[in-house]
């Protein structure tokens, strides 16, 4: 029975992957062998015995990523439902490529994929590598001639799970080993998952069958979370560290902190470690003097090099932003920086309004939601953000 209720889905799934139909997946038990007589040879002879391969569950994986405590808000939502499907034997994106910024929870992701398939398929062969470790390990292969147990080990993955896709940059025989490894999985139906840092049209010396490959699945981006998501962050952490902090405190942190959840967590760390040395006695400009001397390097980007950048990608004179002009793309532009400034560098309302020409806040709150109404739908749109945003 225990065979049964483990097993019989598994393979009940890969005969349908395969195209056969009407078939039912029956297991008897045999009759006991008796040890004189020689042993029939195996029914599926020159098949694994086991088929899928068990992990090295304490060598790869950080448990702490996981799906139940990554905050989904606007700027991952997309990914993070891709994310869930891939960590299942039937996914529909492969590859599932995700990009964005550092800091912002792509490994995060990339481990729950992990982590989540270990629970249900409890012996899935599943790899886990940034392309620095795969690099290394395929030049020791080739130092040591020990090429088959490379391949071997890449090849034979139920699940492949590639960080940092981006530094195979300019390592053309890695790459060229890459490609072999990512078409053997692909042609198998096995599951590949990377992560990078730009979408794979900004890729450089990455070669164009490889771009291609990546490009023939799903791409999704991630973006920076929002004052709101920051703050959940802020209470999922906390919670996790069963301690508590007043909400103007922990509201001040998810506005002082506009970039990723590293920089999040360093100022709360160090938010937590006050409290703590004063026996739970932290006020508001406790933590904002801690505050002015964290390095924040988002805080650090002029406002003016933001519009300079919008500027720039729209090709307009940066007076234009901030200028009455209603033509389409200057208003469009318009959007975006105000959309900036206000997500990525968490300036007040009243600050954006001066900087873009005198609006008032109600026009700054219109144009950061209507923006965030369609980056969500329109995937031009989002990717034009995302460019100037790699700019800055």
């Amino acid at each position: 029975l225990y065979v049964e209720a483990r097993y019989k889905p598994i393979i009940k799934n890969l005969i349908e992957k395969d195209g056969t139909r009407r078939l039912e997946v029956i297991f008897v038990v045999a009759p006991k062998i008796d040890d004189q007589k020689p042993q029939a040879e195996p029914i599926f002879s020159g098949i694994p015995q086991s088929y899928y391969i068990k992990s090295g569950r304490a060598e790869i994986l950080n448990p702490d990523y996981n799906f139940a405590n990554f905050v989904v808000g606007p700027s991952n939502n997309l990914a993070y439902t891709a994310a869930n499907q891939a960590s299942s034997l039937a996914s529909t994106y492969n590859p599932l490529l995700i990009y964005g910024t550092t800091g912002v929870g792509k490994t995060h992701l990339l481990q729950a994929i992990g982590n989540q398939m270990l629970a249900t398929f409890e012996d899935a062969k599943i790899i886990y590598a940034s392309s620095e470790k795969f690099t290394n390990e395929y030049i020791e292969s080739l130092k040591n001639k020990t090429q088959e147990q490379f391949r071997h080990k890449y090849r034979t993955a139920d699940l492949l799970l590639i960080d940092d896709i981006q530094f195979l940059a300019g390592k053309e025989g890695t790459q060229d080993e890459f490609f072999y490894t990512f078409n053997e999985l692909s042609l198998a139906k096995k599951q590949i998952v990377l992560v990078s840092d730009k979408h794979p049209s900004q890729l450089g010396k990455i070669k164009e069958r490889l771009i291609s490959r990546f490009l023939g699945g799903m791409c999704v981006d991630v973006g920076l979370p929002d004052i709101e998501m920051r703050k959940a962050m802020i209470d999922v952490k906390c919670k996790a560290r069963d301690v508590s902090l007043p909400e103007e405190i922990s509201r001040f942190i998810a506005e002082s902190c506009p970039g990723g959840a590293r920089e999040l967590e360093g100022l709360l760390i160090s938010a937590l470690s006050l409290s703590r040395l004063s026996g739970g006695k932290i006020s508001l400009d406790d933590v904002k003097k801690v505050s002015s001397n964290f390095a924040n390097t988002k805080e650090a980007i002029p406002p003016e090099n933001v519009a300079q950048a919008v500027a720039s990608h729209f090709k307009i004179p940066a007076d234009d932003l901030t200028g009455a002009s209603r033509k389409a793309s200057i208003v469009l532009a318009r959007q975006i920086l105000i959309y900036l400034l206000r997500k990525d560098l968490g300036l007040p309302l009243v600050r954006i309004g001066v900087l873009v020409g005198g609006r008032d806040h109600s026009t700054i709150i219109h144009s950061v939601e209507k923006l965030q109404k369609q980056i969500e739908t329109d995937l031009n749109l989002k990717d034009e953000v995302l460019r100037i945003r790699s700019s800055l």
